[in-house]
């Protein structure tokens, strides 16, 4: 059945704390928060903004007393240097929360943050919550003033249970082309006459999965929701141990494995496979019975699918509009885009050794021929595609062709 949670409250909170002592090894974050409704704060009102980071550690927090104060409220936290994060922040009145704000980003880096006046949103809580991504899209299911709720792309839609033959099956209100039908751990969802892709329930982000691995001799560390799996020796080591709390120093998150004999320290640095080339988004660092390895580690598909790509260059030729020429990449497997003529949509698959670009589809307008031209050329790149990199400086190229050439290069804006 569906995961009880509570979106009142902020998942850093319950997070482990960096271990950060020393001036030097700290990084400033501050700004101010406030609200657009004209409502005074009480005097018991209470304040908390938290720096979330990766496998859910909490970099930093800052606990406002307003004491009659007014918005816009000063906060300032330390965190660890060289990380990137999230803000969330939540304005509390008689311990209920009134005002919140979740996930604004900072990247990782040394210098201090400011990230100026942070509006907040009024409150309307879900109670008994299960938080569902279907594709891409985001899904909250759960009971709202007493009655069942689907949060969907911006709306509540209020739901009715209705007889089925197995699991509990749920329908609008008013629209019965909305149901959400859940059999045990599976969940199918129909948004206003929307077959919606397959969902999945979101675990916390201290038990999502991730995988590094290294060469020369091959080894991996695989993290489940409750177990590490460490393989090393091209597999002759096998070890299993529970899955450690991770640990935030400057820099780097580091994770202990006494019972495997294993110590891993994650960096959020740029890492390329030394066989294949496939770039990775971290740097991991294994010791393994006091031999220190090194490797990759998270998801390559992070690195494309954080946000759209605009097309900066397409082959040697000049672009005609380029600011119409995009890639999306969506989760999981799915491409959209726009030639600067027609919408496009397709699959890529990414493998241990590159990248594959399905049949893209298209719309079918009609544009001057200098613009099909480029749309042809566009989708010849994309079929020729056989690996991506991305550079330091943040760019993506799409590569492939007999030569190996880039076919295609794009930046986000």
């Amino acid at each position: 059945m569906f995961r009880v949670m509570s979106l009142t409250c902020i998942p850093a909170l319950l997070s482990v704390l960096p271990a950060v002592a020393q001036e030097d090894d700290v990084r400033r974050v501050k700004g101010t928060l406030g609200y657009l409704q004209r409502i005074a704060l009480p005097p018991e009102a209470r304040a908390t903004v938290v720096a979330e980071g990766r496998f859910g550690a909490m970099l930093g927090e800052a606990t406002l007393n307003p004491d009659g104060k007014q918005v816009p409220l000063p906060f300032e936290m330390a965190v660890p240097p060289g990380l990137s994060g999230e803000v969330s922040a939540v304005i509390r009145v008689h311990g209920e929360p009134r005002w919140v704000l979740r996930g604004l980003a900072f990247e990782a880096g040394r210098a201090p943050v400011d990230l100026g006046e942070l509006t907040l949103e009024p409150v309307t809580p879900i109670a008994f919550a299960t938080e569902l991504m279907c594709g891409d899209t985001p899904v909250l299911v759960g009971i709202l003033d007493e009655e069942m709720v689907l949060r969907a792309e911006g709306r509540d839609i209020p739901l009715v249970q209705i007889e089925a033959g197995s699991g509990a099956r749920y329908e609008g209100v008013k629209d019965p082309e909305t149901t959400v039908w859940n059999k045990g751990d599976v969940t199918t969802i129909r948004l206003e006459g929307r077959d919606l892709p397959e969902c999945r329930k979101v675990p916390p982000a201290n038990e999502m999965p991730y995988r590094a691995r290294g060469n020369e001799p091959g080894w991996h560390v695989t993290f489940s929701a409750q177990t590490a799996e460490v393989v090393g020796n091209y597999g002759e080591i096998r070890r299993e141990a529970p899955r450690p709390v991770v640990q935030v120093v400057p820099g780097a998150y580091e994770f202990d494995m006494p019972d495997a004999g294993a110590h891993l320290r994650i960096e959020e640095q740029l890492c390329h496979d030394d066989m294949s080339g496939m770039p990775y988004p971290d740097t991991a660092y294994l010791t393994l019975d006091g031999r220190d390895l090194r490797g990759c580690g998270g998801d390559p598909a992070s690195l494309l699918t954080d946000g759209a790509w605009q097309v900066t260059a397409l082959g040697d030729a000049e672009l005609i509009e380029a600011e119409r020429l995009s890639l999306n990449f969506l989760n999981p497997g799915r491409v959209a885009g726009s030639s600067g003529c027609n919408r496009l949509v397709g699959d890529f698959t990414l493998t241990g050794e590159g990248m594959q670009f399905g049949a893209m589809g298209s719309t079918m307008m009609a544009c001057t021929e200098p613009l099909m031209e480029q749309e042809r050329r566009m989708l010849d790149a994309l079929e020729q595609v056989t690996r991506f990199d991305v550079t330091e400086d943040g760019a993506l190229l799409l590569i492939g062709g007999e030569s190996g050439t880039v076919l295609l290069e794009a930046r986000q804006p």
